[in-house]
């Protein structure tokens, strides 16, 4: 039996030869090396498997491993690998899984198919799923999964500890006791370890939270990331208006969500509105990527109309186009620094209307400081360069004014998008860009032709 180190190394660096070892490998050699790996291990292989090899190992899974394996799956994989499963096989799998990720499933597949297994599974498993998938994907109710411990106010410590133990198969990871009323309205929550400490005798009433802080089931997934952040959550209740218990958001579907929001923004920042992968087709990056370029250009467009304004003075003084470029480039570089604290600050719910002006402040007089100590350090290189004086002082102005640009553009134009309810990080970047190339240009050029007689 070769080591299973020796095959996870060829995973990382010599997959081909893990491919090889398929083919040459009788189905129980492979079903007992997979059995050997934890589940994120195979699904980093499916992945990565032909359709041909990725049905063969897929089918050689237990219903129960496989269904760990495809909650472990990268969502962009996720329809291919489902593909690799027969429909009755993928129902004895879902029957394996806690009700979201059922949902996340059935929701990459044609809605007939959906249905078909929806409509073989146990009523009371079927429904609670139904339920789900009535919510968007990006709320609280998208990212709950129903599975909990509920218990009424007189039930007594004792005897939750046994009915936990009577549900942990179909619950699973159990972070708190919901304690509910009648109507099924959350009232407490008892952490697992009072329970543990607490006399057995006493009431649920007595040792249980009163103040709960709960997600309401409409409530946008970043903000559901905001309070498992602020709080340190492991587990959060989801109710609906009234208060009514409807399940729970544990913290490893926040990380994947915190993962895709901040994916989100680094792509909206590098103008591509959707996210794209590596192994796109080169038809579906062009597709993504255009837009964004095309009113890129007509920005460039713009700032290049600027610089012909000024022929005449770059004709008398061919050296302004030599620091034409890093007048504009530091501009943007500042620009950019700016509207990344700022883009991020408003993303994280730590910059807001109320201490704008604070945050405006400080960005402006850091950015006249790094002009001023850049526009001093350009203006003697550009002195020791050419020997004029002068082009030293209009360089350091022009990088002086453009510093201050970037910083009152990369600070004002997040929040006035944000406050026109505009994604900031979806078209902060280009029209930054445009400022500070337009300030940059019109800076420099201008102050070249007031002191043109003086450079010439």
């Amino acid at each position: 039996m070769i080591p299973r180190s020796f095959f996870l190394q060829l995973i990382e660096k010599e997959f081909g030869e893990f491919q090889d070892f398929l083919q040459h490998s009788t189905d129980e050699e492979v079903r007992q090396f997979l059995a050997e790996l934890h589940p994120a291990d195979i699904a980093d292989i499916v992945e990565r498997l032909d359709e041909k090899d990725r049905i063969r190992v897929m089918g050689l899974l237990s219903d129960e491993l496989a269904a760990e394996v495809l909650t472990s799956v990268e969502e962009y994989h996720k329809a291919d690998v489902l593909e690799a499963i027969p429909e009755t096989t993928l129902t004895k799998i879902v029957l394996h899984m806690d009700s979201d990720d059922v949902t996340d499933i059935l929701e990459e597949l044609p809605k007939e198919e959906a249905e078909e297994i929806l409509d073989s599974m146990p009523k009371e498993e079927s429904e609670p799923v139904r339920r789900l998938m009535t919510y968007a994907p990006d709320t609280a109710g998208g990212l709950m999964q129903t599975e909990l411990v509920a218990v009424s106010p007189d039930t007594t410590l004792g005897s939750s500890i046994h009915l936990i133990r009577e549900k942990y198969s179909k619950v699973g990871d159990i972070v708190n006791l919901y304690v509910v009323n009648d109507n099924r309205v959350l009232i407490g929550i008892v952490p697992l370890r009072t329970l543990i400490l607490e006399e057995p005798g006493k009431k649920v009433s007595e040792v249980m939270a009163r103040d709960v802080i709960t997600a309401q089931v409409d409530m946008d997934q970043e903000q559901v990331a905001a309070l498992f952040r602020k709080y340190d959550f492991i587990s959060l209740p989801v109710v609906d208006q009234q208060g009514k218990l409807l399940g729970r958001i544990l913290v490893d579907d926040i990380v994947d969500v915190i993962e895709q929001e901040a994916s989100e923004d680094m792509y909206r920042l590098a103008g591509v509105d959707k996210e794209e992968h590596v192994d796109d087709s080169p038809l579906r990056s062009i597709r993504l990527r255009l837009p964004w370029l095309s009113f890129n250009l007509l920005t460039a467009i713009f700032a290049a109309t600027v610089v012909s304004f000024f022929q005449g003075t770059i004709q008398k003084v061919v050296a302004l186009a030599v620091f034409m470029p890093i007048v504009a480039g530091m501009g943007g570089n500042a620009g950019t620094q700016s509207l990344t604290v700022i883009t991020r600050g408003i993303a994280l719910g730590e910059l807001n209307f109320s201490n704008a002006k604070r945050v405006l402040f400080k960005e402006l007089i850091g950015g006249i400081t790094n002009g001023i100590v850049l526009g001093s350090l350009m203006a003697l290189l550009a002195y020791l360069y050419k020997g004029n004086p002068i082009l030293g002082l209009v360089l350091g102005l022009a990088m002086i004014c453009n510093m201050f640009m970037a910083a009152l553009a990369g600070t004002a134009i997040p929040l006035v998008l944000k406050w026109a309810k505009v994604d900031p990080a979806l078209a902060s970047g280009v029209i930054v860009t445009t400022f500070t190339d337009v300030t940059g240009f019109f800076s420099f050029l201008g102050l070249a032709t007031l002191f043109i007689r003086f450079l010439t």
